[in-house]
């Protein structure tokens, strides 16, 4: 369990490395992008092994926007460079797939099923990053008065 949890954090890790240098970030924000990704995609895999798979999206994305709006401030760069490449991996790209699949073999009821489900677990992303969003723009930033 800890070890799958370990390779899981290191494979969305580099993955979000790569896509993040394909999108051409700055090369100092690949790291924290990376680890960034890695810290919610674990979040989500925990909720997902308690089997709340909605949740496990709603927390995974609320960390990783957290994050970025954080490391934003600090670094004082936008907050779209870190989330952006950060939340790639959290996308619920299988259920997507599996949905057109579905509509191609001509199993409406079973793309209906697949479909609903994939776009509420989008949903709960879009929740999470827009509620994060609005609480990050109601905090003041500090800034160096002369």
């Amino acid at each position: 369990m800890i070890k799958e949890l370990i390779l899981n954090m290191i494979y969305c890790f580099m993955a979000t490395w790569f896509f993040a240098l394909l999108m051409n970030s700055p090369k100092k924000v690949l790291f924290h992008s990376s680890l960034i990704a890695a810290i919610g995609y674990t979040s989500y895999l925990i909720c997902i092994n308690f089997g709340q798979v909605r949740l496990g999206f709603f927390f995974g994305t609320l960390i990783i926007v957290f994050l970025g709006e954080l490391l934003a401030r600090l670094i004082k760069m936008p907050a779209t460079i870190f989330i952006f490449p950060a939340v790639i991996p959290m996308v619920p790209g299988l259920g997507l797939y599996q949905t057109m699949l579905a509509f191609v073999q001509e199993n409406i009821f079973g793309a209906l099923k697949i479909g609903v489900d994939t776009i509420v677990n989008i949903g709960a992303m879009a929740i999470a990053m827009t509620l994060m969003g609005l609480i990050a723009s109601k905090i003041p930033i500090k800034t160096k008065k002369n």
